[in-house]
């Protein structure tokens, strides 16, 4: 059977072969990925990780496509996008895939009342890219209130604690080890709710008003 067959096994019509990644990056640029697969569950993930295993090919995990630069040449192997994007509330904490929109994240726990995340409504990518980053702006980052993070390791799925991830300014753990983060824990707190719409609004009209919208940006 063929890489290709196995993998259209695993996530069917989400396969794409020899896909342009100038569509899937920020900056617009990219040639193809030879494979490039969509995995919606941890399961798909570890079947198409089994895949470049056995088979000895190389792999890249992908999220929103922000802050990455991606050869003209392409990639000779799996582009595999984290597609999971479900997110759950109670109270004042909120579970989140790794492909959740970091804007999503914002503006859900906003309209919930849950103050924390505001800053992130203009923030590119998704949360499992920003938190191996540690991304921030307008005066906060991804750590400030992150509880603890599930991770694939050695096909294990662990629950790793803030105190474990070693974060510091644009960094953590993740940019150092094989860890895949799975989704990402928070601990908010409760807020005026038409304040944290209002919060949103100020931050997105400021980054429309500072950055090139119009064209290839981080």
């Amino acid at each position: 059977m063929t890489i290709s067959q196995r993998l259209t096994q695993i996530v069917g019509a989400r396969l794409q072969e020899n896909e342009p990644m100038n569509k899937h990056t920020n900056f617009r640029i990219g040639g193809p990925a030879k494979w490039f697969v969509d995995v919606k569950s941890v399961e798909e993930l570890k079947d198409v990780l089994e895949v470049a295993r056995e088979s000895g090919i190389a792999f890249m995990i992908l999220g929103g496509g922000s802050n990455i630069l991606v050869n003209d040449a392409g990639f000779d192997g799996i582009v595999i996008k984290i597609s999971m994007r479900s997110y759950d509330i109670h109270g004042t904490t909120i579970k989140a895939q790794a492909g959740v929109l970091t804007c999503a994240l914002a503006r859900a726990t906003a309209m919930h009342g849950l103050a924390g995340l505001t800053w992130a409504i203009s923030l590119p990518g998704t949360v499992g890219g920003a938190v191996r980053g540690n991304a921030g702006c307008f005066g906060g980052e991804m750590w400030d209130h992150l509880a603890s993070v599930e991770v694939l390791r050695d096909w294990q799925v662990l629950e790793v604690s803030k105190r474990d991830l070693a974060f510091g300014y644009r960094d953590s753990s993740f940019k150092h080890n094989h860890d895949v983060i799975l989704s990402v824990t928070f601990e908010l707190a409760h807020g005026e709710e038409e304040q944290l719409k209002a919060e949103l609004n100020d931050k997105l009209m400021k980054r429309k008003t500072s950055q090139p919208l119009n064209a290839g940006s981080a």
